[in-house]
């Protein structure tokens, strides 16, 4: 997205995977739930690619996670306990709080931090 924020422009999978050195086919993954968001817009053809359909100064970081996290933070065990241990049978109750904590907290900060912040440590 700080790639996209930065070209103000159109720009294909191929070259925003190359600017954070991963596959094409991870970057449509992400568009495609940037695009479903409703932050990019994109543009099918040899000519076409993606681009950011608000301001960078509009844009969140909590608005991106959204729309591209698909699991929490902190992932809690689904496991079925151990009936005979104790800390199997508590554990669960205990990682949910915190897990829950570490949520809050992430989400809070990320939604403080816009496109046009991280522009501006570029530029």
């Amino acid at each position: 997205m700080t790639a996209l924020a930065f070209s103000e422009g159109l720009m294909d999978s191929r070259t925003l995977a190359a600017s954070v050195n991963t596959n094409p086919v991870v970057i449509r993954r992400l568009v495609r739930g940037l695009r479903q968001a409703k932050l990019v817009e994109t543009y099918a053809g040899k000519h076409g690619g993606a681009q950011l359909r608000r301001k960078p100064r509009e844009i969140s970081l909590l608005d991106i996670y959204d729309a591209v996290q698909r699991r929490p933070v902190i992932a809690i065990n689904e496991r079925k306990a151990w009936k005979h241990c104790a800390v199997s049978c508590h554990m669960k109750g205990i990682m949910s709080s915190v897990a829950d904590g570490a949520e809050q907290a992430v989400r809070a900060h990320l939604r403080g931090i816009t496109l046009k912040q991280l522009l501006r440590q570029i530029c």
